[in-house]
């Protein structure tokens, strides 16, 4: 039903952005205001010496490709965040939980559509309070993630539009999949073929409004095959399960615990 739902909001959508709008700006997908990514140049806004951000201005240098970047502080990104000639990739927190946040700058009481913010992507990356370290393992594949998903937005509203759990085509059988962190790490640093890669997101704190993630990686080409969302209502919500390890298994997996 939620899937039925999903697609009957994009086709609506759709149909409405085709249409003349009378009185105001035209309408814009999220796929057509992405059009100008390429073109632009992106600001890597670093506020800090922390091993977050040593990690992440080492891991741009290597990884970033899809578009021109720079590297500003807080107070040229205060200075230009209202301007639609740039976006922005930034550290964030909320809920306990430490985020990489693709976003368009512009105004927000902006007319025209295309120079209005919108945020592109947020991908989960740490725990605030508790981190493992294995966030820094895994930096270099989030900045792949996040851009493998623009490329497929800018083609594409139903990635655009469902986010990172459009990646959900879990591809299993002949592959391995670690749920042992240190072997897992292992596999990622040699970029192991045909291995898939488990890392869970949670916060320390459990809350109302917390929530954690869950995916699977491929340890050579850092594609995202699993994303999951959930509540955070206990420890146990943040880990893989064995019923999720037999669920691979029956999917065709070596699954190493």
């Amino acid at each position: 039903m939620k899937r039925r739902l999903t697609h009957l909001f994009l086709t609506l959508l759709l149909l409405a952005a085709a249409l003349p709008a009378f009185g105001q700006g035209k309408i814009y997908t999220r796929k057509m205001r992405l059009a100008d990514f390429p073109t632009k140049t992106t600001k890597i806004v670093l506020e800090g010496h922390s091993f977050l951000e040593l990690a992440l201005r080492e891991e741009i240098a290597v990884h970033w490709r899809i578009s021109p970047f720079e590297f500003c502080d807080m107070e040229e990104y205060a200075r230009i965040r209202n301007s639609s000639s740039y976006y922005f990739l930034t550290l964030a927190q909320e809920e306990g939980l430490a985020y990489l946040i693709l976003k368009k700058g512009g105004k927000p009481d902006e007319t025209d559509q295309l120079k209005k913010p919108f945020e592109v992507v947020r991908m989960p990356i740490a725990s605030v309070d508790d981190p493992t370290g294995r966030e820094l393992v895994f930096m270099g594949a989030f900045l792949d993630i996040i851009q493998r998903f623009t490329e497929e937005a800018m083609t594409s509203d139903r990635v655009a539009y469902g986010g990172l759990e459009s990646a959900n085509h879990i591809r299993l059988r002949g592959r391995t999949v670690y749920f042992d962190p240190d072997q897992a790490d292992e596999a990622i640093l040699r970029d192991e073929p045909g291995a898939l890669i488990t890392i869970t997101i949670a916060p320390e704190e459990i809350g109302p409004k917390t929530v954690c993630y869950k995916m699977l990686i491929a340890a050579d080409t850092h594609e995202l095959l699993s994303f999951e969302r959930s509540r955070y209502n206990d420890p146990s919500d943040g880990t893989f399960t064995e019923a999720e390890a037999k669920r691979f298994e029956r999917r065709g997996a070596t699954v190493i615990r």
